[in-house]
């Protein structure tokens, strides 16, 4: 009996220090993107014992989700986790901060001159970042919630595009539907001119303050550059196969 447990103590444990060394079979170093006089800054995670893999752009959600998939009022690690699993499977991958968000705060634009464009054309620079990594074959865009579509107008140098819980509608119709979903007829009345002023590319100039939330008027440039995408529409110019 005293034999079989300690078998099994033995089996146990090597099989805890399998694991452990499975988990340690990567690197993660710091990456720095300079655009013009902006830094924004990303982990990038290379399997260990590779010479050349293919590598994954991932790129996080609205609002201020940090690299890892965190934010003030959640933490849940989950594009770190995502980075780690494909470095477990041969994938190299880098995830990065957001122009204002974590350690790429400093290279905020002022809300009244966000637009859209700033996020997909630093990713387009990502891309570009990576290709010239010659230990990388095939790139991959990973875009999560709004990342999404950012990755989705950004990936025309990318082999191969993944949309994880992406939106398949554009924006404004996204919003219409959420207010809709409150059965509230004077909200609507208040809301949907505006965001049909919005998505004709025209500023609202007289915004109910109850309403400063959503259509204030510093965030409307970004709210029209944002409109203007439709996922179905950006989906069918990809020309890679998937």
């Amino acid at each position: 009996m005293k034999n079989i447990i300690l078998f099994l103590t033995v089996l146990f444990l090597t099989f805890v220090n399998a694991q452990s060394q499975k988990q340690d079979t990567f690197k993660e170093t710091s990456a720095i993107l300079k655009i013009n006089n902006d830094q924004i800054f990303g982990t990038l995670t290379v399997p260990d014992g590779v010479k050349k893999c293919p590598v994954a752009l991932i790129i996080a959600g609205s609002g201020p989700t940090d690299r890892d998939g965190n934010n003030s009022m959640m933490k849940n690690n989950s594009l770190k986790m995502l980075a780690e699993e494909l470095a477990k499977n041969g994938i190299a991958s880098l995830r990065f901060d957001k122009r204002g968000i974590g350690e790429s705060k400093k290279s905020a634009v002022a809300e009244s001159s966000l637009v859209f464009e700033n996020y997909t054309e630093d990713v387009k620079s990502w891309i570009n970042y990576l290709k010239q990594d010659k230990r990388f074959t095939q790139l991959t865009v990973i875009g999560h919630s709004e990342g999404s579509l950012i990755g989705m107008i950004a990936s025309a140098k990318a082999n191969k595009f993944v949309s994880i819980a992406g939106a398949g509608e554009s924006a404004d119709k996204l919003i219409k539907t959420q207010i809709a979903s409150k059965s509230n007829k004077q909200i609507e009345d208040m809301t949907f001119p505006i965001i049909d002023s919005l998505k004709g590319g025209n500023k609202v100039n007289k915004v109910d303050p109850l309403l400063n939330s959503l259509f204030r008027a510093s965030i409307q440039p970004y709210l029209i550059s944002w409109f203007k995408y439709d996922p179905q529409t950006e989906i069918k110019k990809l020309t890679f196969l998937f």
